[in-house]
């Protein structure tokens, strides 16, 4: 049966845990503009800080004017389908301040937004400030957590790893060490911020995992309790992935990452660790509580398009077809991904057909958005 000739459906609306859709929206520069990324990070790494201590320069325009272009973006994210996203590593309190104007007197948002600090906005702003900022907030916007980095990127062969990358030689970039990472965080996680860190490398992830250890005195049902995240956790041996399980830690996964990076892995990692790379299969097998975010805009925000590929490891919607697919290792099943994308408690999205009868990509790829119904938390 054709999908597109079923009626439509309403399912638990599509969350995003990753994005950067209010920096992109505000039109703020990246960093390594005008750099590339790898020269980017081998400053950051000389001069002893991290990319998210690393300020950004005010936002240009007036707070209606900015207020405006942030609106603009949720609107765009809410027409692909999602009901909520989350903010990672907001550098200014601009962003803030512009989207409680948005809110002001009881208005809505077209998608709720969770919000994670930038570690140097919040050690400038210190334990009293965060706290104000955080009671203040409005019904469609909450202040979460608080972001670090541990190392670089798969691209550019700065994330950090235990073994070299074979075709460079070298084993990328760790920004911070445990010990420092936990000594920033401790006070944090303390004053109760969910914590959550970019780490990629296998390196990094046991670096971050070890971190946390530490904050929380190695018990495990502490780490738990705090949830405490791992951002993309891109490489991940099978002793990773227990303690990852084991602790109770959530990794934040991208499902266009191992469709995008394919003609990466063998480069980087040679056929014997190729299997370490984006091991979505075992994680879900591990027990570990998993979200799913897109890095937008590093990848492609359209909720749909990342099922399509999380499942089938491809999606051949008119201008997202790519020439590689993931492998079967980075695929889930389709009640599983929809259920890490669904989230009812943050609103409902109608679409086309329902996409719990779809056969594959194909029939995900028809699938359209008709309209969102976001949910205050």
């Amino acid at each position: 049966m054709d999908i597109a000739s079923r009626a439509d459906v309403t399912v638990g609306g599509f969350t995003d845990h990753h994005t950067h859709l209010l920096k992109t929206a505000a039109g703020a520069l990246y960093p390594w503009e005008g750099t590339t990324v790898r020269e980017f990070h081998e400053r950051v790494w000389r001069d002893g800080s991290t990319p998210m201590d690393i300020g950004e320069p005010a936002l240009e325009g007036s707070e209606d004017v900015i207020a405006s272009r942030l609106h603009e973006g949720l609107a765009m994210a809410a027409s692909t389908g999602l009901v909520e996203i989350t903010e990672m590593g907001m550098r200014d309190w601009g962003y803030l301040d512009a989207l409680t104007r948005l809110t002001k007197d009881g208005q809505a948002l077209p998608v709720r937004v969770r919000l994670y600090l930038a570690s140097g906005l919040a050690t400038e702003a210190g334990i009293a400030e965060l706290a104000a900022r955080r009671a203040d907030t409005s019904p469609w916007i909450r202040l979460e957590g608080i972001k670090f980095y541990a190392d670089g990127w798969l691209g550019p062969r700065t994330c950090a790893m235990c073994g070299n990358f074979d075709d460079t030689g070298a084993s990328g970039l760790l920004f911070a060490d445990a010990g420092t990472l936990a000594r920033r965080i401790e006070p944090l996680a303390n004053a109760d911020w969910r914590i959550a860190t970019h780490a990629i490398g296998d390196l990094g992830v046991q670096t971050v995992l070890d971190a946390y250890e530490l904050v929380w005195g190695r018990d495990a049902g502490a780490i738990a309790t705090a949830r405490p995240r791992i951002e993309h956790a891109s490489l991940l041996s099978a002793d990773l992935i227990d303690r990852i399980a084991g602790l109770g830690v959530w990794p934040c996964i991208q499902p266009s990452f191992p469709v995008t990076d394919a003609a990466q892995i063998a480069p980087a990692l040679g056929s014997d660790r190729a299997k370490t790379a984006y091991p979505w299969d075992r994680l879900v097998a591990s027990g570990a509580p998993l979200l799913l975010g897109t890095d937008f805009p590093i990848e492609v925000l359209d909720p749909l398009v990342s099922l399509a590929r999380l499942i089938s490891g491809r999606s051949d919607r008119p201008g997202f077809a790519t020439p590689l697919t993931a492998p079967e290792h980075s695929r889930l099943a389709l009640d599983h991904a929809l259920s890490l994308y669904c989230d009812e408690s943050a609103g409902r999205t109608r679409l086309s057909a329902d996409p719990r009868a779809a056969a594959g990509a194909a029939d995900l790829d028809q699938i359209q958005v008709l309209g969102t119904e976001p949910v205050p938390f």
